[in-house]
């Protein structure tokens, strides 16, 4: 994930908004037009580099748009991945994609998730 002084002009971060340690939301503009809430962090105990995206326009982003979203938190050599869990797994309760890396770039631990 790109060190956060490089994505920071791009984020309108919220304040007094509980969320867990290590974990930031904001505001972001896409070159779409479309506005957008993110979620930034670390999840999994600090295993996982994450980011989640909600547009305001109440439905899905595109592939476009997704794509900006990684240029922004990661560099252009880094993986991420979208992961569709076991339903019974299931947590979105908005419109929302998620983009998930591995810190220490074991994939493996995919598995696990």
């Amino acid at each position: 994930m790109r060190d956060e002084k490089e994505y920071n002009n791009r984020v309108m971060w919220r304040r007094g908004v509980p969320l867990p340690k290590g974990i930031r939301g904001g505001i972001i503009r896409l070159s779409s037009g479309a506005s957008a809430s993110v979620v930034v962090g670390r999840c999994e105990e600090g295993k996982w580099e994450h980011v989640s995206i909600a547009l305001y326009k109440k439905r899905l982003p595109t592939w476009a748009e997704m794509c900006e979203v990684k240029n922004i938190f990661w560099d252009d050599e880094e993986a991420v991945v979208q992961i569709h869990p076991k339903k019974s797994q299931y947590v979105n309760i908005v419109e929302a994609l998620h983009l998930w890396r591995p810190v220490d770039g074991d994939w493996t631990k995919l598995n696990d998730m």
